[in-house]
């Protein structure tokens, strides 16, 4: 499959740390704008997006954070499993939010005691459109936890990606990582990113749970959409990925300590390399760290000509790292 884009490991620009899914008092979290923004950069954050429910919240970008404009918003689906059931998504760049999406009413959700609101677009297509009129990006919101059919999300177009995982659906309920969603759409031949985030409410348990390094030409705000748009970025809710190169007859990768290092592929085509007694080697470990742990892995071609192609780094802990499509 061909995504079109360039190596985000090999080429000019900078890495940010993103925080692309949390919310303040102006929805229904517990800090305002201001302090939340604060506690992202003292956690070591370069940029964050505030997406507030059915908001539009505003926090002066400042020298040590570059603020994005974002929200998270609603659409119907066309074949809800309960009454009321809805999808999210998550926009960034938008300038203003409709008062009326257009949705079913039905579906619409106030709650003055949380100050939390959701209102819906008809369809997920109908919202993607929306936002590409005003040169917006759109990830579908944690499809897992939601409960999404994955026929809704290949009936539907627009979005550039998923919210492959989700930091605080993880803790509280195990529903945090989508990749299965990822992985259909992606073999179906479908061009598609991925993200990770905190999804933040109440910052001592849930922030930095889960970030987004975006490969941005500069420090802008342009410049980090446009990564987003393009998926010039992998994700993490621990190890890091520092480098990917194709070679002949496989490829090699360069991360954090990790037990395993995984190529992902459709079907069963995928190859491995991990540590232990019992550990796989499609490939070779090339550079271990002091402790036994892969720093730097060779995994090898076995010949077929994927229809797509991803990696995911494993830590000691169990913690992981998602590579986008390349």
């Amino acid at each position: 499959m061909s995504i079109g884009r360039t190596n985000p490991f090999h080429t000019d620009g900078v890495w940010l740390k993103c925080a692309l899914h949390t919310h303040s008092t102006v929805s229904d979290g517990t800090l305002t704008p201001r302090y939340l923004a604060q506690s992202y950069a003292e956690a070591g954050f370069d940029v964050v997006s505030i997406t507030d429910h059915w908001r539009l919240t505003e926090v002066a970008s400042s020298d040590l954070l570059l603020t994005i404009p974002g929200a998270e918003l609603g659409f119907d689906l066309a074949h809800p499993h309960y009454p009321g059931q809805s999808g999210e998504f998550l926009v960034y760049g938008l300038d203003h939010l409709p008062e009326d999406p257009g949705g079913n009413k039905d579906n619409w959700q106030f709650n003055d005691d949380e100050n939390w609101e959701a209102r819906t677009f008809p369809s997920l297509t109908v919202a993607s459109q929306w936002a590409a009129a005003m040169n917006a990006v759109v990830y579908v919101a944690h499809p897992y936890w939601n409960g999404l059919s994955i026929d809704e999300l290949l009936s539907t177009e627009g979005y550039v990606g998923l919210e492959v995982f989700n930091a605080s659906a993880e803790v509280e309920t195990g529903r945090g990582d989508s990749s299965t969603w990822w992985d259909v759409l992606l073999g179906s031949g479908r061009t598609m990113f991925g993200i990770g985030t905190d999804d933040q409410h109440y910052p001592l348990f849930e922030l930095g749970g889960g970030w987004t390094m975006v490969h941005a030409a500069e420090r802008s705000e342009e410049a980090v959409i446009d990564a987003l748009r393009t998926g010039q970025s992998y994700f993490s809710h621990g190890p890091s990925i520092l480098d990917i190169t194709p070679v002949v007859g496989g490829v090699e990768v360069a991360c954090s300590p990790a037990r395993s290092v995984i190529l992902h592929r459709e079907q069963e085509y995928g190859v491995s390399v991990s540590v232990g007694a019992n550990g796989r080697r499609m490939g070779r470990i090339i550079e271990s760290s002091p402790d036994g742990l892969i720093t730097r892995v060779f995994l090898a071609d076995d010949a077929v000509t994927p229809l797509y192609q991803r990696l995911s780094v494993v830590d000691a802990q169990g913690r992981r790292a998602w590579s986008n499509p390349f």
